[in-house]
């Protein structure tokens, strides 16, 4: 017979059911499983953490199993983890609040749904419990864990795994509201991927001095299995401050660190594919991340930090689209900078985030900040041009067509010499050319001959440089008097050419 342990709980099925109507979605259920398996990484070891998913019988339900090979737990763990508010037992700020466990399998659950622990501290058999939750749950020993053969935990000997069977419904959440229909598991692992990468991008980063990231996170389809790839904020023309605070009676350095939208980078961040959830040039997606160690708290947050001088929130605007960030917190000891206790979100009402936000409104967001950074483009550009010949006439108030379009940059010097600029914060795309082709044609029709159309990028493909020797083969306009013009001259050259990197890089 096996052996059994009856554990009481402070949590009824009804009060469960309520916790599952918190608005959780199915990616922050996740990510309270997998705060709890990196919490348990063995003391000079990696944490390794298995997201594995199958599908079930029932096309309405998605088979989730979580796994880790850390510390696992005791009966005694096992039953403070089941209480609802149960005080942690670790040091680790991932297990900030004593409800994670709860709201995870509450959320994951539907509330009410199909979840099953296996855990043990050392070799040998595994404490048992099942859902649903009542106010008597049943613990027994078994020596082997009994999850459904098609999901894979990619190593052997876990120390703890969890499985909810979700309802497909809550796990269409880990997509963006126009996706909630796709239900291809291969999908569904592609955005968890890009949720859990944001998150915990600074267990994920290479260490700078053992090149190894501090823990793996593997998410599994099958028998396919995927590692969790580092996301960075996709970030161009970036500015570091240095700021320190008092936090919890101590001083307390930040580093903040805020541009432009990278939307080349943004293009292979997620398995070489571009992210769909985060960083999507939109209001719910404008703002900077939170991190806290090395643990993402907190994503697009703008009205939530900076306010008006009347006090009230900044409002998202398409003007702010461009503006990313991050905030990176040092590890603070738990009930410094408190997040809410479904972790969706930063605490408001502690008073050390207004501390934190005070030292940030020096640094308020910028509107329209891909226009910002190519203004300051043009001025270091024609810096350079001027040092180089400064007896030259290099300006940005050329203007052509009755619209009156501003070229870029223009260049004027001996013997005739007359280039513009085209220039750009981003990958060269084939309306930028037209751009440099509408300059050089408003010149001409004006009668004034240019020399050279050079449009400078971070970067550009065979593509565009093929499109460049296309166009150079173009018929060009004629001058007012009818007499035919120089052929057009267009020319490519990258920002790295021509010492023109800006502070915080372009794309690669």
């Amino acid at each position: 017979m096996e052996q059994e342990y009856k554990i009481s709980i402070n949590i009824t099925p009804k009060a469960f059911e309520g916790l599952a109507r918190q608005g959780m979605l199915c990616h922050q259920g996740i990510c309270e499983l997998c705060d709890d398996a990196l919490a348990a990484a063995l003391p000079g070891e990696k944490a390794r953490v298995c997201v594995a998913l199958a599908v079930d019988t029932d096309k309405h339900f998605l088979q989730l199993a979580v796994a880790d090979w850390g510390c696992g737990m005791e009966l005694s763990a096992l039953t403070n983890a089941l209480q609802l508010g149960s005080a942690p037992l670790g040091n680790n700020r991932l297990n900030e609040h004593g409800y994670g466990l709860n709201n995870a399998l509450a959320c994951l659950s539907g509330g009410t749904g199909d979840w099953c622990i296996y855990t043990r501290n050392v070799p040998g058999p595994y404490f048992k419990v099942s859902g649903p939750f009542d106010l008597e749950m049943t613990v027994k020993m078994t020596d082997a864990i009994d999850l459904p053969k098609s999901l894979n935990l990619q190593w052997s000997e876990p120390s703890t795994v969890i499985y909810v069977r979700v309802p497909m419904t809550i796990a269409r959440t880990l997509q963006r509201q126009g996706n909630r229909k796709l239900s291809d598991l291969a999908t569904l692992r592609m955005w968890l991927i890009e949720h859990l990468g944001v998150a915990y991008r600074g267990y994920l980063e290479l260490d700078a001095v053992t090149l190894e990231p501090s823990a793996k996170i593997a998410v599994t389809v099958g028998q396919s299995s995927l590692l969790v790839p580092p996301i960075p904020v996709p970030m161009m023309l970036a500015r570091t401050e240095k700021l320190e605070v008092e936090l919890g009676g101590k001083v307390v350095p930040l580093t903040y660190i805020h541009g432009v939208l990278d939307k080349t980078k943004r293009e292979h961040l997620v398995q070489g594919c571009k992210t769909r959830y985060y960083y999507q040039c939109s209001q719910p997606t404008q703002g900077i991340d939170i991190r806290l160690g090395k643990r993402v708290i907190a994503t697009a947050q703008l009205g939530e930090v900076w306010h008006r001088e009347d006090g009230s929130p900044i409002c998202r605007h398409n003007s702010y689209n461009d503006f990313v960030g991050e905030l990176i917190l040092p590890d603070l000891p738990r009930g410094i900078l408190a997040t809410l206790t479904n972790k969706t979100g930063i605490d408001r009402n502690s008073p050390d985030w207004a501390v934190v936000f005070e030292a940030l409104a020096e640094f308020p967001p910028q509107k329209n900040s891909v226009t910002l950074g190519e203004d300051a483009l043009k001025k270091k550009w024609m810096k350079i041009l001027k040092a180089a010949n400064p007896e030259d006439d290099v300006t940005s108030e050329i203007s052509v067509w009755p619209t009156g379009t501003l070229v870029d940059v223009v260049d004027k010097g001996a013997n005739g010499k007359y280039d513009i600029y085209e220039l750009k914060t981003r990958k060269a795309e084939p309306q930028d050319l037209y751009q440099l082709k509408m300059y050089w044609d408003g010149l001409v029709l004006e009668g004034v001959q240019p020399t050279h159309g050079v449009l400078l990028t971070p970067k550009y493909n065979d593509s565009i440089q093929e499109m460049v020797e296309l166009m150079n083969k173009l018929p060009a306009p004629y001058m007012p008097g009818g007499a035919p013009s120089q052929p057009y001259h267009f020319l490519l050259a990258t920002h790295q050419e021509k010492a023109l990197a800006m502070e915080g890089g372009e794309a690669q």
